[in-house]
């Protein structure tokens, strides 16, 4: 992860869908999507933007910035970004299939979209020409020439994204290479896409690029483009996107769904610990106190056993008592282990990263995964602790 996530754990993912809240409704944050999200990791590494408020960590997914004002220019972007998109897409689709419910959806994101459009706009954004060329794609498919032909639309649509983010960021000398770069991901989003939709739209008759250009071997088309764009972005994001990308190949295991196989014993004294160094600090300088500093050990105690990973990078109690309201920590109660990888088809060679053995963590006691790599894995863990609950865990 970057520096500055240290600070804010999850900023890209968690600002995003804030400042969407924020700027076009609540309703607005179901539009978040990993596509925008990247958008706004990239702009973020070259912006500098290390100190946001607390509205932007993951803690509460109810607390949200209260100003407009204050909102970073590149969460301010990226979700106006999302908006549009989520538009052409809505209205792609309409004008594709004719159902009742994409009318209605184009009719509930118009509100949102009109104050999307007018704040790109205001930016200079060239939304008309990403208006036409997405246009187009409807055509394309009509008659497809070859898959970078159909994929073109979408190609041009994030390049465009891309590059005029840098330029908003104030990196204009950027702008020329990350266009190219922005084309190579967006190709890497619609092949992707089209991989993951192969038996639906079989079964549906939908257009699907890969059922028309059957001599291309999807899977490796996708790591080319990964192997082609990894060298062109930061470490730590290239590193996330390989490993987002092979688990939607299913090429590794989804680490997030695996738990320490921590003793309840263990997890119960760690967690009382945490809580005690909680009151400790809430009740700093005060005489008496004794209703809230139960109070704060017997919450925290709860909320740091059954969310280890979010409550202990929680500074204080009210921070610790957001943990409850954050939508991720409560899924990963429910989330069932995932099952093995979808293996490769054997006739087909593998490129040397399509097997991604796991890596024993270094330090000797701690368990030192990367965040968000072991969703539970807390201070104290064993030192085979990734190994054991994490099979493909990156740890450094």
């Amino acid at each position: 992860m970057f520096g500055l996530m240290r600070h804010a754990p999850r900023l890209p993912y968690c600002g995003t869908c804030k400042t969407l809240g924020v700027l076009y409704g609540q309703r607005a944050r179901i539009l978040l999507n990993h596509d925008t999200v990247f958008l706004a990791e990239l702009l973020i590494a070259h912006a500098g933007e290390t100190e946001w408020g607390s509205a932007y960590r993951s803690f509460n997914c109810l607390t949200m910035p209260a100003r407009t004002a204050e909102l970073p220019i590149a969460l301010q972007y990226a979700a106006s970004v999302t908006v549009a998109l989520a538009h052409f897409h809505v209205a792609d689709h309409f004008a594709d299939t004719g159902r009742f419910r994409w009318r209605v959806a184009a009719r509930w994101l118009s509100p949102a979209y009109l104050r999307a459009a007018a704040r790109l706009h205001g930016w200079g954004f060239p939304l008309d020409e990403v208006s036409a060329i997405l246009a187009s794609q409807t055509a394309r498919e009509a008659n497809p020439q070859s898959l970078e032909h159909v994929a073109e639309p979408t190609m041009t649509a994030t390049a465009l994204a891309f590059s005029h983010g840098l330029r908003l960021m104030g990196q204009p000398q950027l702008a020329e290479s990350t266009y190219r770069l922005g084309a190579r991901f967006g190709y890497l989003i619609y092949v992707l896409d089209a991989y993951e939709d192969r038996e639906r739209d079989l079964k549906t008759g939908a257009f699907n690029p890969l059922l028309t250009f059957l001599e291309i071997d999807a899977r490796n088309e996708i790591l080319a483009v990964v192997e082609e764009l990894e060298p062109q972005l930061p470490p730590a994001l290239g590193d996330r996107l390989r490993t987002n990308v092979e688990e939607r190949l299913g090429l590794r295991p989804r680490v997030l769904q695996h738990r320490c196989r921590k003793p309840a014993r263990d997890r119960w004294r760690q967690a009382v610990g945490f809580a005690r160094s909680v009151r400790d600090r809430e009740l700093k300088g005060q005489r008496g106190g004794m209703v809230k500093g139960a109070a704060v050990l017997a919450s925290v105690t709860a909320l740091a056993f059954l969310f280890p990973h979010q409550a202990r990078r929680t500074e204080s109690w009210r921070e610790c008592l957001g943990v409850s309201m954050n939508l991720m920590a409560l899924g990963a109660i429910f989330s069932a282990p995932a099952g093995p990888p979808t293996p490769p088809p054997p006739h087909r060679p593998l490129s040397v990263h399509q097997a991604v053995p796991p890596r024993a963590p270094s330090g000797g006691g701690g368990c030192n995964c990367k965040e968000a790599c072991c969703e539970s894995c807390g201070e104290g863990c064993g030192e085979g602790c990734c190994e054991a609950c994490c099979s493909g865990c990156d740890c450094g």
